[in-house]
């Protein structure tokens, strides 16, 4: 794990690596994939804040739909 983000966001909320892992895979089937954009940074801290990240990931999306967090 090299991004920034990621080790902050693994540290801040005691995230695993299979935590990360699929943050990461829930961000890319999302389509943000630039994971030093603001728009990962911004959904990505949603997620961890909202602690979102033990639902199952179709569950995750649809959440991120709801609230706005995505398009489509």
């Amino acid at each position: 794990m090299e991004n920034k983000h990621l080790i902050d966001l693994s540290v801040k909320y005691g995230l695993n690596s299979e935590d990360v892992s699929k943050l990461v895979s829930v961000m890319y089937q999302i389509g943000v994939d630039d994971m030093d954009s603001a728009e990962f940074k911004r959904v990505a801290g949603y997620i961890c804040g909202a602690k979102l990240i033990e639902m199952p990931v179709e569950e995750l999306i649809e959440e991120l739909r709801r609230k706005g967090m995505i398009k489509s």
